[in-house]
């Protein structure tokens, strides 16, 4: 079976949840490794909602329950705040941003893969629950820092065209070792 996913995104403190969009809506698969694309419309869409540090974690629906709960985060999610797909400001940035950990992705410097296919960090940075399901991100489909999946999930990201001052490159590769 295959685990489906969404960007859910928090509020600053605590764990309340402010909005997620549908991949759905962008003519994608739910399964991580099914949009997770660098230039595909739907991470696009994601990147659109981050001009300012805002917490993310892409849900799996086969992750942990929430804490106190029997449910995950990916089904709290679908109970409401679904974000429009009509954002006429849909943009994207050049560089990921982690403001709590101080660190960025240039998304130009991303190998590609073997099909000439860029994955995008931003899912696989904040996925919760890989390695659950099919469709995954899965250690033997790559050579690279596989240890990198999930690290940022929850922190505040932003995605932009300036690095703020004082951040260190993280290098996010898939392909090599």
């Amino acid at each position: 079976m295959g685990q489906y996913y969404r960007p859910v995104f928090l509020e600053d403190q605590g764990n309340a949840i402010t909005g997620w969009l549908s991949c759905y809506d962008y003519g994608n698969g739910a399964k991580l490794m099914e949009h997770s694309w660098v230039g595909n419309e739907f991470m696009t869409a994601v990147e659109s909602q981050l001009s300012t540090p805002t917490r993310l974690v892409w849900a799996g629906d086969y992750a942990d329950p929430e804490p106190g709960t029997v449910a995950t985060l990916y089904a709290m999610a679908g109970w409401g705040s679904k974000i429009s797909p009509d954002d006429p400001q849909r943009r994207s940035g050049r560089f990921v941003i982690n403001h709590d950990r101080g660190m960025y992705v240039d998304k130009q410097q991303i190998p590609a893969n073997a099909d000439g296919w860029t994955v995008h960090p931003l899912s696989v940075l904040t996925a919760e629950g890989n390695e659950r399901g099919g469709g995954d991100l899965h250690e033997d489909y790559t050579t690279g820092n596989f240890a990198l999946v999930g690290t940022w999930a929850r922190d505040r990201i932003s995605v932009g065209e300036v690095v703020p001052d004082g951040f260190d490159r993280l290098t996010f590769d898939l392909v090599e070792t």
